[in-house]
């Protein structure tokens, strides 16, 4: 059990930089004193626990996915520069409920069966074989741009169909879609990113007409083409949707889990030792990754009616942060939270993908080439350490996501 004479709650605050740096000792207190505690800054409420997490994640009725992302209200200009292109960005999958959040989860299911997953083992290994080529031999690297980041955006641009040569837009357009998440982007910047979202928005549309005249084997023809008995196609305003989650998810979190990875193996030789004898392993590493080091540390919801949670008297209409990085550790369902166990009996219950019927859709995806990208690590070098110039670890600002912004790593090739 965590220790009743840790700090309380009040004594941190979730946008204060050190915090965001290491949130666990914030975490290990709301759990032991608060377990849904109310910020006195901002009045939402941060759910801590991994009971009282998936007791609201059973309860979509209750804690609606609707303002899931929109933690900020979007500034006139803004909603101005999204009204002369397309339209205001629809609600489809994460900031969605049912009966609406079935219909495109359904439709978008088609474009993540098991059997493409399957078949896209070797061609993943490939693309990792590839990245790792281009640093092969340097006694130095920063692991985010050099290799968390290319392989998820190479994977994500070719499963869509669209050329890598256009990756470097799609990571620009990829940040900018995160940085409103976060609520912590003042307006003119947030002007910035909508015309950025505007700009993407764009290109795929012309992709999309592509596909409906031409479709190819790749995702985009699949979520055009998606055909459900009593179902309507998705229309051009919910496919650009659905197209800018995925090319989130497609690659922020994967590059986040990665890096992530990386600095666990330069802190923990022995786990380093102990998957270069076994690297089968790296299927129970990656959910070790996940579970510590969640990329998406919280989402939220908003209440549609008056309810208790962990014993708290929650008001309808509150907003509510499921501290998903703060129910990986949780003592009550994790042995030894904050150690890495390559053994441990219940790997994949962590919520590093939420769970219910938002569960990621791409987990299976991201799992693979995030054991992938440790797996072909791990046995084509014999050490990896922190740089002497990496200097204090920086992670971007935001209440959603946990990624670092640079790793700079020494290696040791074999």
């Amino acid at each position: 059990m965590v220790p009743d004479d840790v700090k309380k709650p009040s004594e941190f605050s979730l946008i204060d930089p050190k915090v965001q740096e290491c949130p666990y000792d914030f975490y290990a207190s709301m759990r032991a004193h608060d377990p849904v505690y109310q910020m006195p800054e901002s009045g939402f409420y941060i759910v801590s626990r991994y009971e009282d997490c998936m007791e609201a994640l059973g309860k979509p009725e209750i804690f609606s996915s609707k303002m899931g992302f929109r933690i900020m209200e979007d500034p006139p200009e803004v909603k101005r520069i999204f009204e002369a292109a397309y339209g205001d960005i629809v609600d489809t999958l994460v900031t969605n409920d049912p009966p609406s959040h079935t219909r495109f989860r359904k439709l978008v299911n088609t474009a993540f069966t098991a059997a493409r997953v399957a078949k896209l083992v070797p061609y993943i290994e490939q693309v990792v074989f590839e990245t790792l080529e281009q640093i092969t031999g340097r006694p130095e690297i920063d692991v985010v741009k050099d290799y968390a980041v290319p392989i998820p955006m190479k994977i994500i641009a070719d499963q869509l169909g669209v050329s890598r040569d256009d990756m470097d837009r799609f990571k620009i357009w990829s940040d900018a879609s995160v940085e409103p998440l976060g609520g912590m982007i003042d307006k003119a910047r947030y002007i910035e990113v909508a015309k950025l979202i505007v700009e993407m928005q764009r290109y795929f549309a012309d992709r999309i007409e592509e596909r409906r005249v031409e479709p190819r084997d790749d995702m985009l023809s699949d979520l055009v083409n998606a055909r459900l008995e009593g179902e309507r196609p998705l229309d051009l305003q919910e496919l650009l949707s659905v197209i800018q989650q995925l090319l989130v998810a497609g690659n922020e979190t994967t590059t986040n889990t990665i890096s992530s990875g990386v600095l666990l193996l330069c802190r923990d030789p022995q786990t380093f030792a102990k998957l270069r004898a076994s690297p089968e392993l790296c299927g129970n590493f990656a959910e070790e990754i996940l579970r510590l080091e969640s990329p998406v540390q919280g989402l939220f919801r908003k209440t549609t009616q008056e309810t208790v949670l962990g014993g708290k008297k929650i008001p309808k209409g509150a907003m509510v942060n499921l501290r998903y990085g703060s129910a990986n550790r949780d003592e009550a369902k994790f042995e030894c939270p904050a150690d890495i166990k390559l053994d441990r009996p219940n790997p994949r219950s962590h919520l590093a993908f939420a769970a219910g019927i938002h569960t990621c859709i791409g987990a299976q995806l991201a799992r693979k080439e995030i054991e992938v990208a440790m797996r072909v690590l791990v046995t084509r070098l014999k050490g990896v350490r922190l740089s002497s110039k990496q200097g204090p670890l920086e992670y971007y600002p935001t209440l959603i996501l946990r990624g670092l912004k640079t790793l700079r790593v020494e290696l040791d090739w074999a």
